[in-house]
């Protein structure tokens, strides 16, 4: 038979004949069309296991039957029935490898959303979940080997949507514990529990993600890469876990364990700050919510414990407790924050209740290598020792032990200053509540031979601010328990300045435990919450697939082209020339002008989609902050967010000279409000989640803020790498020079950065003096040289004249002692180990405090203190073997002898321990030739500075001994 022979004719009707609208066309299904519902018993009889099932996946079905299958597969099926793959089973991973391998790929991007949440659905499950993260983990590996290959991104972005769904449902892990439960026994159940704890909680889905999320580049974000962001994923595990305390029942011990071991892990993943603050917030409000969570964390081991209340007590103090600019002059200062205080205690009092173990972490948090919370603001001190006086045994406890480490002279000369205060702040609290509640036993406190030797050591100690602590406590002590007529009185102007005034207002202070719920009021909040960056969908892949639908010839009707013959066309209008580029409605009308108000600078700064707002805040911050300084409170009331907000800026558009706008920001809120911000600045630097580069940038605004305080014009100093290299360059050739990028990472003369520039200056102006003093010594006396007359004329013009030094004033609370204070307690929460121990940022802190050192001048009142913080630091780090970190050390030390050079006499007599081991350590070097030119330049500077000491020192005892003699 011939292939194009007709089997069959058909004639058209003769209505189609004159019809010209087509058989087929695309059509759209209304979104609001009823659909026939899809359940269990339609689909096919053929299907009856999941044998089934994978050979129809694996034939790769049309879309509808796929549809079937899904709601086959998450009905409410039983474990271990017919189409149970949630239960860890060969054949359940089998299917959920094939959904992954050829269903998401096929489909995901042209699936509604019904169908989406119904795949997500049947992969929400333990076996689901890790066949997700090793899929990513297999699609990383791919993107690594062959970075050119972009079907590589699809697929992880893919992924990255799938997780999202299937993470986004509330109560995700409390639903992945209540399938277990029904699925196995208890010993499957737990080995299953251990091994999701350790997929969600231990890190594996996060630093997969994380690590595909790198590959992916910044780009356009999916609606899921949040999953590879710990500042994202772990305020969700702790919403997680929270939501889980309040489903499961209280008296079920197996699930508070199970619970337990995911709270465990999830406490060391980082970011705990953050996870304990979404873990607790959201049990104050609900009844029962506290309950709950006491329950939870005092089945914590006792390490844990003390993670979760230090990251508690600093959360709490940064959310809602804060140190007011001018409580020195204010009076009865404690009652603003006291409602604060109040619920703060409440909520502590929550999860201490009768636990003995978390009473005796609150006193160990108080008294203990903690410090009582260093460089935070009394008022968490005040929540916990209210909380504490309930019990008179406990306070008493307390109140013993904080007055023996005031008193202990051997603390007293080594523990950072700032920790003193702290304890001091903790020992008048303590008195005042132990004077209302046990009067008697306050009255032997302030006679017994501890406070009285106590107080003698601190007024025998070299440090001022020792002694002006031992002075006001003292005080404090005998107004409380002595008489009229034979009280304490030192009679020195120091105790009767504001400041003294409120360290003795702190025994009358008197506060109360109330109720939690306060903490969620907004107008109580101190600092506002962190806004969480919005997760935005980027445009998905829109299916090029359309309906086709046969029309039927019934249902058509005529060709209503007729209709428009009555409408009469216009003319095309002409071109408009100006208007031809540009699309009228994306002209902005309204330009943006510069901010005249600090809240206007901050919305601004806040619009990161806007790269002119961005642009014109940044470049007005400067001029706005120096110009509001001078009157009225807004900035004052607007420092710290705009701190927080300069110090963590993202340079979004590759922005002409970000950094150099940014710092100069920052350095006019140091300069402006040093006692404000150069704390907080500190606290950021410890305590924030920033980038190294960030923190550098923090530590560069504190030392040049601080420089400029004291007087020195750093105007022509470059604050970036970019500035940099237009300032000082000698290149005549630029065809020679690489691209700007490349530039930056291979290029020979790589720019320095302004802590770096200003080192280098002050290095050079400490050693030349040495050597010009040796070249003088070579060349014979100084007799045999002769000096023009008229040379001392023009010596005595370039003399810089003498201004004053704001600095010294405010060095030690705002500077000085934060950095130092902070740096001892982080060196003591994470054993050097911390990302402030990397050798750039220590090299970087270590430069901070020398030039501020040099800023300060050789008569600051706090120079003694100062230098005797330099000498524990040097003495911690004298055996390190970074070259970098050895010379920020050198650089520190060498201001801090060249400062005290004027009193050398003095520095040897109150620290000649010190001076003969450093004079040691610093021969080594020398000897040893350690380090490179730099380092033994600095060794031999300060070598040569410790001698003269010491010489000037046997001259003075030489001269004693011939005059007594």
């Amino acid at each position: 038979m011939d292939l194009l022979t007709p089997i069959r004719i058909s004639a058209l009707s003769p209505s189609s004949q004159q019809n010209d609208t087509p058989l087929l066309t695309a059509v759209t299904q209304p979104a609001d069309s009823p659909e026939a519902p899809i359940t269990a018993a339609s689909i096919p009889r053929s299907i009856s296991d999941l044998d089934d099932i994978l050979s129809i996946l694996r034939s790769r079905p049309s879309a509808e039957l796929l549809f079937r299958i899904l709601v086959l597969l998450t009905a409410d099926v039983q474990p271990h029935s017919s189409y149970d793959i949630r239960t860890p089973t060969p054949k359940a991973s089998q299917v959920v490898n094939t959904l992954l391998e050829i269903t998401v790929p096929d489909f995901w991007n042209s699936l509604p959303k019904k169908e989406k949440r119904q795949l997500a659905e049947c992969l929400r499950s333990i076996t689901g979940l890790g066949g997700i993260v090793s899929r990513l983990r297999l699609l990383s590996k791919g993107k690594k080997d062959t970075p050119s290959d972009s079907s590589f991104d699809m697929r992880m972005e893919e992924l990255f949507d799938l997780l999202h769904s299937v993470l986004r449902t509330k109560g995700f892990i409390h639903q992945i514990w209540e399938w277990g439960s029904r699925a196995s026994s208890d010993s499957k159940q737990a080995v299953a529990w251990k091994g999701f704890t350790s997929l969600i909680a231990g890190g594996k889905l996060l630093s997969v993600a994380a690590e595909a999320d790198r590959l992916l580049g910044i780009g356009d974000e999916g609606v899921g890469r949040w999953i590879g962001s710990e500042s994202l994923f772990i305020p969700w595990l702790g919403q997680e876990i929270a939501w889980a305390s309040f489903k499961i029942d209280i008296t079920n011990e197996a699930e508070w364990k199970a619970l337990n071991s995911m709270t465990v892990r999830a406490l060391g993943l980082g970011h705990r700050d953050e996870f304990v603050e979404n873990l607790s917030y959201p049990h104050i409000q609900p009844e029962g919510g506290l309950e709950r969570l006491h329950k939870l964390i005092s089945s914590l081991p006792a390490h844990n414990k003390h993670t979760y209340l230090t990251s508690l007590l600093r959360k709490l103090s940064l959310k809602h407790l804060s140190i007011s600019p001018g409580m020195y002059q204010e009076s009865e200062w404690w009652k603003g924050d006291a409602a604060r205080v109040s619920s703060v205690a409440g909520l502590i009092d929550s999860l201490v209740g009768c636990d003995d173990d978390l009473q005796a972490l609150v006193v160990e948090w108080l008294v203990g290598s903690q410090g009582g919370g260093i460089g935070e603001p009394i008022g968490i001190r005040r929540a916990l020792i209210v909380l504490l006086a309930k019990d008179a045994m406990t306070l008493k406890e307390l109140f013993e032990k904080s007055l023996q480490q005031f008193s202990n002279q051997l603390w007293i000369k080594h523990a950072p200053i700032l920790q003193q205060e702290v304890n001091a702040q903790i020992l008048l609290l303590c008195a005042g509540y132990v004077h209302r509640q046990i009067p008697a036993f306050m009255t032997r406190m302030a006679r017994s031979s501890t406070f009285l030797n106590g107080i003698s050591n601190r007024i025998g100690a070299t440090s001022e601010r020792a002694r002006f602590l031992g002075m006001v406590v003292g005080e404090s002590f005998s107004g409380l328990a002595d008489k009229e007529g034979s009280k304490m009185s030192f009679g020195v102007h120091e105790t009767s300045t504001e400041e003294a005034k409120w360290w003795k207002d702190i025994p009358s202070i008197e506060d109360t435990v109330g109720s939690a719920s306060g903490l969620l009021t907004p107008s109580e909040l101190i600092v506002n919450k962190k806004k969480q960056p919005t997760i935005q969908s980027t445009a998905q892949m829109t299916s090029t697939i359309q309906v086709i639908k046969e029309v039927k010839d019934e249902e058509e009707g005529g060709d209503n082209d007729d209709d428009d013959d009555d409408l009469m066309p216009y003319a095309k209008p002409d071109s408009d020339p100006e208007d031809s580029e540009e699309d009228a409605a994306d002209v902005v009308r309204k330009k943006d002008t510069a901010p005249v108000y600090i809240r206007d600078l901050l919305s601004m700064l806040r619009d990161t989609e806007s790269y002119d707002r961005q642009q014109l805040s940044l470049g007005s911050a400067a001029s706005l902050i120096r110009r509001k300084a001078a009157f009225g409170k807004e900035l004052i009331d607007h420092a710290p967010e705009l701190t927080s907000y300069l110090a963590g800026m993202h340079d979004k558009y590759d922005m002409d000279n970000f950094q150099e706008m940014r710092m100069q920001g920052l350095i006019s809120l140091v300069v402006s409000l040093p006692e404000i911000v150069g704390p907080l600045l500190a606290k950021l630097f410890f305590e924030g989640d920033y980038s190294m580069g960030q923190r550098a940038g923090i530590l560069s605004a504190i030392g040049m803020g601080a420089r400029e305080l004291a007087g020195f014009k750093d105007d022509d100093l470059p604050l970036s790498t970019e500035s940099a290299k237009g300032k000082g360059s000698t290149d005549l050739f630029p065809s020679k020079r690489l691209p700007a990028k490349g530039d930056a990472i291979w290029g020979n003369d790589k720019p320095k950065t302004p802590l770096e520039r200003i080192t280098g200056t002050l290095e050079r102006l400490m050693i030349q003096p040495m050597a010009a003093e040796a070249a003088d010594k070579a060349a014979g006396p100084k007799a045999l040289r002769v000096r023009v007359f008229s040379s001392r004329i023009e010596v005595e013009k370039k003399r810089a004249k003498p201004t004053e030094n704001k600095l010294s004033k405010v060095v030690a609370e705002a500077f000085f002692f934060p950095l130092t204070g902070r740096w001892w307690a982080a060196l003591k929460d994470y054993s050097g180990r911390g990302i402030h121990f990397t050798p750039f940022l220590l090299t970087s802190f270590l430069k901070t405090l020398g030039i501020i050192l040099h800023a300060t001048g050789p008569s600051a009142p706090p120079l003694p203190q100062m230098t005797r913080e330099i000498w524990e630091i040097t003495f911690n780090l004298r055996h390190t073997d970074e070259e970098t970190v050895l010379e920020g050390l050198l650089f520190t030390l060498l201001t801090m002898l060249e400062l005290n050079s004027e009193d050398g006499v003095g520095l040897a007599r109150d620290h000649p321990k010190e001076l003969i081991e450093v004079q040691e350590w610093l021969g080594g070097i020398v000897v040893a030739g350690r380090g490179g030119s730099k380092v033994l330049g600095l060794a031999s500077g300060a070598l040569l500075r410790v001698e003269a000491i010491f010489k000037e020192f046997q001259r003075r005892i030489m001269g004693e001994i011939v005059r007594d003699g």
